[in-house]
């Protein structure tokens, strides 16, 4: 069990971070965040929009992936994969609707696409029940 507190861990801790430097740096610049997309920022509404949803929502998740790598380790790993779920649906409609997108979206692309399906992993691993030796549970 320790193997899977310390593996799941790290994965939360290292999506914690990725979250929460997205959030913070849209928090502050929401136009440079979305300059990597070619998506202007024309109005106050516009970069109201863009603070919630890159900069507070990555924010919130980033601290909630933090505390479930000590605390609520299936939640975070859900939020994870629905995250990444959502994220590459979209995308992936996106290349069938519109055509190839640049390299700055294919490579998160790959990034979520790889992280939910890690995260995916982690959970079917962390709800598999210890195995138990004689009358000794074993992680």
């Amino acid at each position: 069990m320790k193997a899977k507190k310390i593996t799941i861990g790290i994965f939360l801790g290292l999506m914690a971070l990725a979250f929460t430097k997205v959030g913070i740096e849209t928090l502050i610049d929401p136009q440079s965040t979305m300059d990597q997309v070619g998506i202007e920022l024309t109005n106050a509404s516009a970069s109201s929009s863009m603070r919630a949803v890159y900069g507070g929502l990555h924010l919130v998740f980033g601290i909630f992936c933090l505390w479930g790598a000590f605390y609520k380790r299936e939640s975070a790993l859900g939020l994870v994969c629905l995250y990444t779920l959502g994220y590459t649906i979209g995308r992936v409609s996106g290349i069938v609707a519109d055509g190839a997108p640049n390299e700055f979206i294919t490579s998160w692309i790959m990034t979520e696409a790889i992280s939910g399906l890690l995260a995916g992993g982690l959970l079917v691993w962390l709800r598999q029940p210890a195995k138990v030796a004689g009358n000794v549970q074993v992680a």
